[in-house]
């Protein structure tokens, strides 16, 4: 007997592929310029808005970035802040993160991609004002200050933004009642560079009534802000407690602009109390043995990404009353420096995307921040109908044409 021609052979290899995806990937697009040089544009990306001048409360300074459009804010009840690192590739990171959550979309029939925003901030550099991606009207950061929470050094030098003040400005605006009134998580989601922001400001972020909301994922970052005096190792260098314990390695002197005031008042113990009390989450890529900071400081918390976030864990887990019980650590086989595969990760999906920590409604705060007004590039909606319009069968469709020809899926 002839068997029964398998329907897998009358088909491409490229369809058989677009058959068990649910939602097309989208590349990151080539962008003119570079890290070092500055890049000449912000792209516009597909299914986000490109703001230009969102306000920063209490100054005159607007900021870029991306966000989620076509989104009902009533109907979105979490909100992703992901910005890009020491590259400022925002672009790439808002892309990496979108194309997680429509593929959760299309995998998962419990997942509405329309209750989660997604925002990337541009942290641009002096070099990008002058390549092009910025206006002259746009916050700027000398380097890589701004992962420090230091002041922007333009538009106006002297005006003492810090990052911190952007971060409070993009955290108040999702937990503004009035504009998102069902927000249950806000999560800070920071890999290498906005590792390094968010860990310290974990730290340093001056509390609001819906500090419950908010998520910190710190994922392999180049260096960490130590809570304790102690290192693992030492460098002649850096030995003096004044040098390597300075932040933003430590808190012996030199607190950012941001936190002086706030730290005069608490002291080192209050500030390492408060962060013992925020939701933390650590994400270490076992692979992850780069070097990343370079500095005599950090060198003085280990030799790599991965030895450097073990040893904070250690320090954590010996300190006056252990891990803190809002803390977790997720450790990421076989993953090194690779943003995409981290976040990507199953224990990152579900800390990004379904994880909630806070209980109750949210509360009307006297710092909320408005929603801005003025110039918005829209891209298309992000909604469902983003997926691949190529896919008919979808899975049950591929398991149909499994049973036909005699192959298993598993």
């Amino acid at each position: 007997m002839v068997p029964f021609p398998s329907l897998f052979a009358l088909l491409p290899l490229a369809s058989l592929s677009a058959l068990v995806s649910a939602y097309d990937w989208i590349p990151d697009p080539a962008v003119p310029g570079s890290a070092d040089g500055g890049w000449q544009e912000l792209p516009q990306l597909p299914g986000a808005d490109l703001i230009t001048d969102f306000p920063i409360p209490g100054t005159s300074a607007v900021f870029p970035l991306y966000q989620s459009s076509g989104l009902d804010t009533a109907e979105v009840t979490r909100a992703i802040i992901v910005p890009g690192a020491e590259a400022r590739d925002s672009w790439s990171y808002w892309i990496t993160m979108q194309n997680i959550k429509m593929d959760l979309a299309s995998t998962d029939s419990t997942f509405n991609p329309n209750t989660t925003s997604i925002m990337s901030p541009c942290f641009l550099s002096q070099n990008d004002i002058t390549a092009g991606a910025g206006n002259a009207n746009q916050l700027n950061w000398k380097g890589g200050d701004w992962f420090s929470g230091d002041f922007a050094n333009g538009p106006t030098n002297g005006d003492n933004i810090s990052s911190f003040d952007v971060l409070d400005a993009l955290v108040n605006y999702y937990t503004n009642a009035s504009m998102y009134p069902n927000i249950q998580a806000v999560v800070l989601a920071g890999h290498s560079a906005a590792g390094q922001i968010f860990q310290r400001y974990a730290a340093m972020r001056i509390p609001t009534i819906n500090d419950d909301r908010v998520n910190y994922i710190v994922a392999n970052p180049g260096s960490y802000l130590w809570l304790v005096t102690d290192r693992p190792h030492q460098n002649a260098s850096c030995a003096s407690v004044n040098v390597y314990d300075k932040y933003k390695y430590g808190l012996t002197g030199g607190i950012v602009g941001y936190s002086t005031g706030d730290f005069k008042n608490l002291g080192r113990d209050g500030v390492v109390s408060r962060y013992r009390g925020r939701n933390v989450h650590y994400a270490l890529g076992t692979a992850d043995n780069g070097p990343g900071d370079t500095g005599c400081e950090a060198s003085t918390q280990g030799a790599t990404h991965l030895e450097r976030g073990d040893n904070f864990i250690s320090m954590l887990n010996n300190s006056n009353g252990g891990m803190p019980s809002s803390h977790t650590v997720d450790m990421i086989e076989g993953v090194s420096h690779q943003q995409d595969q981290m976040f990507n990760s199953s224990q990152l999906r579900e800390r990004l995307f379904k994880e909630v920590t806070a209980t109750g409604s949210l509360q009307n705060s006297t710092t909320a921040t408005a929603a801005p007004t003025g110039q918005r590039s829209s891209g298309s909606n992000d909604a469902p109908t983003a997926y691949s319009a190529s896919v008919t069968l979808g899975i049950a469709g591929v398991a149909f044409l499994s049973i036909l020809s005699g192959v298993a899926l598993l």
